[in-house]
């Protein structure tokens, strides 16, 4: 290891370290001086979104932040702005550490005013790519670290507005199969769904009256025998034990072709919310 790449895992590993102790002290102030701006403004908002209380809930996750000791380091990378530690071994996130598989933990950082601070972790887990395992027992060269997915982006993601308390406490669910999609809802983006269904919670919820909602819709290669599918449907919480989510939006098409981008107004009225009363 050059005395660059010591100096990076270093710097690294201080950042994150001041994130964990933070989280452990559940002190408010540390925390937001030791976390990216970005990930600062998507944490609160996810929380306000839920008319959850900001920062107290920052800390009500039950997941203990992993310690990096008894890790094995594979990799301090740094691209650009961006930069991550890779370490490899049974990552503890609070349970039963005698039942925890080998999987490889990806801490993530972003350079902010000319200094790294910790952004997010991933733990990957490695049960169904047993060729990865192999590799690093192996004491070999690390070819998988060469995927995309392994490889610090360059450049860090733009920091998104602060959102209201909702009028509405609101979800969606997305499928997007046979197409590349984009959305965004009242300003606020969403990552390309593509192959895949997901469960969105809304930031900022659905205020009362239109909702600007914008779909960002190209089709791609599907296999033979299959067609696609994109569907959108919206849920409000009622707030009432007992009572499900109202549905009040749906969408869907399985077309070839798609006129894009999708304007979708989605409307909340009483006549709508009523439903589930």
């Amino acid at each position: 290891m050059s005395a660059q790449d010591s100096a990076l895992r270093l710097n690294l590993d201080r950042a994150y370290q001041q994130w964990r102790s933070a989280i452990l002290a559940q002190d408010a102030k540390a925390w937001a001086g030791s976390i990216t701006m970005y990930r600062q403004v998507v944490t609160r908002n996810q929380i306000v979104s839920q008319r959850q209380p900001f920062p107290q809930a920052v800390f009500a996750v039950p997941l203990d932040p992993p310690d990096t000791v008894g890790l094995r380091l594979l990799e301090s990378q740094a691209v650009g702005e961006t930069a991550h530690l890779l370490y490899f071994g049974k990552v503890n996130l609070g349970g039963d550490s005698s039942q925890i598989p080998e999987g490889v933990l990806m801490l993530k950082f972003f350079k902010e005013r000319g200094t790294w601070k910790f952004d997010s972790s991933k733990v990957l887990k490695l049960m169904d790519q047993p060729e990865i395992i192999a590799q690093v027992k192996a004491g070999g060269p690390l070819a998988f670290l060469d995927y995309p997915e392994f490889t610090p982006p360059g450049k860090a993601p733009t920091v998104p507005p602060l959102c209201e308390v909702p009028e509405n406490v609101a979800g969606c669910t997305l499928q997007s199969f046979g197409y590349g999609t984009r959305m965004r809802i009242n300003g606020f983006d969403y990552p390309l769904m593509q192959d895949q269904a997901e469960k969105i919670f809304v930031i900022g919820g659905l205020k009362n009256g239109a909702n600007d909602v914008l779909l960002t819709v190209k089709p791609t290669d599907v296999p033979a025998g299959e067609e696609r599918l994109l569907q959108l449907d919206f849920f409000v919480l009622t707030g009432k034990a007992g009572k499900p989510p109202v549905r009040v939006f749906h969408y869907e098409t399985k077309a070839d072709t798609v006129v894009s981008p999708i304007k979708m107004p989605v409307i909340i009225n009483e006549e709508v919310l009523s439903k589930g009363r």
